[in-house]
């Protein structure tokens, strides 16, 4: 999807204000979006407010470096802590062998841990929870690279933790799908687990549950919040690589883009289970300055000044990489 002459523009020193004309534009100059297939759901999910996608934020971490100077494939807050938890693989390799980066809010080191074996890292959920903080990661990596299951495990500044490790917990919903690549996100805002996953070529789902469900592996078809398939991704996918995504209430968003310029963020409705388009769709220049820039994770996250859709994306100087992360804060 392409915007049209009528797109807003807007520019500071780090390009973060964004470029887009959102799904009404997009609309308006006959440009097609990708349909939602039929899909049951247990029960709906509770309304909330949506994030604006073309509205204000910020950018609280740029450029900075992390563990092992590895890629920056996605990144989750913990929220009660203030915290951020970067995973990071190493670029080209398959053998599903992560670094975990903790730092503050503004991206200052501050722990690490290796995990052998898990997958690519593409999305990460931080959970605190008695007195520790948990991590839900894919996990069991296959040939290709990617994790066949999800584990919880708890942080553990300086440790090593291979695949089999009694520590980790397996977490995988098991609903009657086939789960292929399964990656998991926490809503904070309303204690859920979501899981994104696919089903076979181009069918991409996701499905919710409470958190205390899916902590004590309740994770079936009876538990489910919802269920429901996401956007074929078709041609669309292929030109932009599915890059992470985040839940806040009633609604999904998924980033999406290549190396460069633009990026988008799209929005979904997890209670709209019948055929329609997406709920919006915005193109987003952020850190358009960045060399080598490609998008990579989403999160939310509770920040003291109120709810924030953050993302993320790595770039490369020379050979150092480096991970900047960028939010929304206003709803429509």
């Amino acid at each position: 999807m392409t915007t049209d002459g009528s797109v807003k523009r807007a520019t500071s020193r780090r390009g973060f204000l964004k470029a887009g004309g959102g799904i009404a534009a997009a609309a308006a100059a006959g440009a097609a979006l990708p349909l939602f297939a039929a899909s049951p759901a247990s029960a709906a999910v509770p309304d909330s407010p949506r994030f604006k996608l073309d509205g204000a934020g910020g950018n609280p971490i740029w450029k900075k470096s992390l563990h092992a100077n590895w890629v920056m494939q996605s990144f989750g807050y913990d929220s009660v802590h203030q915290h951020v938890y970067f995973l990071q693989t190493k670029t080209d390799s398959k053998n599903g062998d992560l670094w975990v980066t903790k730092t503050d809010t503004a991206g200052n080191q501050l722990g690490s841990m290796a995990l052998h074996g898990f997958g690519h890292g593409v999305s990460i959920a931080v959970e605190p929870y008695g007195g520790q903080v948990h991590l839900w990661t894919e996990w069991k990596t296959s040939a290709s690279g990617f994790g066949t299951r999800i584990g919880r495990f708890p942080f553990v500044n300086g440790a090593v933790l291979e695949q089999d490790d009694p520590s980790v917990q397996d977490r995988t919903p098991s609903i009657g799908d086939t789960m292929i690549n399964p990656q998991p996100v926490i809503d904070p805002s309303t204690d859920r687990l979501l899981v994104r996953y696919n089903v076979g070529t181009d069918q991409r789902r996701i499905v919710a549950f409470t958190l205390d469900d899916a902590r004590a592996g309740r994770l079936t078809s009876a538990n489910r919040l919802v269920e429901r398939a996401l956007p074929a991704r078709g041609d669309w996918g292929k030109a932009n690589p599915f890059q992470g995504f985040a839940a806040y209430g009633r609604y999904a968003y998924l980033l999406e883009g290549p190396v460069g310029n633009p990026s988008y963020i799209t929005t979904v409705d997890l209670n709209d289970v019948g055929n329609s388009t997406v709920v919006d769709r915005f193109a987003t220049t952020a850190g358009q300055s960045l060399p080598g820039r490609e998008p990579q994770g989403m999160s939310i996250w509770q920040s003291p000044g109120g709810p924030r859709l953050a993302f993320g994306f790595h770039s490369n100087t020379s050979g150092a990489r480096h991970a900047s992360v960028f939010y929304k804060s206003e709803f429509v």
